[in-house]
């Protein structure tokens, strides 16, 4: 065997064993959906989460109200989950087509978003969260309902 091809197996190999290991970190995956409300209107809202107990993070699989692949801290408690996400500051890093594609041109107002605040209860699986500006004023509120899904139900790829 030609050591490049010896080097293009191993790297294969380590490939597959990596990426199944990461998928193997995870023990929780959370299907949600339901609605962002801010101002008098309200836009239809998607959240897939993948939650890992060894570190309390939280990956975000897929959504429209979150920046896919960013990890969030979770808090656990007997009750709920508990997130937050702040938005990097003006002048920094931006998700400029996530904030303002998405969101600005149905509501001007979450121009001035700054974090968002999301609990789940651990019962009932309901998503309850906040919008809010660097104030802390309220601009908006999400409402889903999650439901926990298998490995073998997360869609391709799995990790």
């Amino acid at each position: 065997m030609r050591p490049a091809s010896r080097f293009a197996g191993l790297a294969g190999v380590l490939l597959l064993i990596g990426g199944h290991a990461c998928a193997a970190e995870f023990n929780l995956y959370l299907n949600c959906k339901g609605k962002l409300s801010a101002g008098s209107k309200s836009k239809a809202a998607t959240l897939d989460l993948a939650m890992r107990d060894n570190n309390t993070t939280a990956l975000i699989q897929k959504s429209n109200v979150l920046p896919v692949g960013e990890r969030l801290h979770y808090k656990a408690s007997q009750v709920s989950y508990t997130m937050l996400y702040k938005l990097p500051l003006p002048g920094t890093v931006y998700y400029n087509d996530w904030v303002r594609g998405q969101w600005i041109v149905w509501q001007p107002n979450l121009k001035k978003l700054a974090t968002i605040r999301m609990s789940i209860d651990r019962q009932s699986g309901e998503l309850e969260g906040e919008l809010l500006d660097h104030d802390d004023n309220l601009l908006g509120n999400l409402e889903m309902e999650c439901e926990p899904q298998s490995m073998d139900e997360v869609p391709e790829p799995r990790f």
